[in-house]
């Protein structure tokens, strides 16, 4: 729990911390998720609300097979890629409070499980 630090960034060792289930970066000044977090394959819970993060890398985050909980609320987020869905074990995605129009609030009111279906749908189909 690193919460209320004024970080940007995340020293490259942090990767090391291989069987890290629980990582709170709320709170801080992260424009960006930090590159040592994917390599954190046993996370199962990530709180990095309340930052100044203006995209997300989907494609990374789906590497993050343990990922139950993605907490992304109160950000710069402008666009919410469809390809979070895809992340395996994904139970809670929260993203209020960002930048995004789509999807809409009324979608976001109804919860993670809407959110995730909503998205899903919206994944380039091969």
């Amino acid at each position: 729990n690193v919460i209320n630090n004024k970080l940007r960034d995340l020293p490259p060792e942090f990767s090391d911390l291989c069987s890290l289930e629980d990582l709170n970066l709320g709170h801080n000044k992260f424009e960006a998720i930090p590159e040592s977090v994917y390599s954190l394959t046993s996370l199962s819970n990530f709180i990095v609300s309340n930052n100044h993060i203006s995209s997300v890398e989907a494609g990374k985050l789906v590497q993050l097979s343990s990922l139950m909980c993605l907490d992304l609320e109160n950000n710069n987020i402008g666009r919410l890629p469809p390809e979070l869905s895809l992340i395996p074990n994904i139970r809670t995605l929260l993203v209020m409070g960002n930048t995004f129009k789509i999807p809409r609030a009324d979608v976001l009111a109804k919860g993670s499980t809407e959110v995730l279906a909503w998205l899903k749908n919206k994944v380039p189909q091969p």
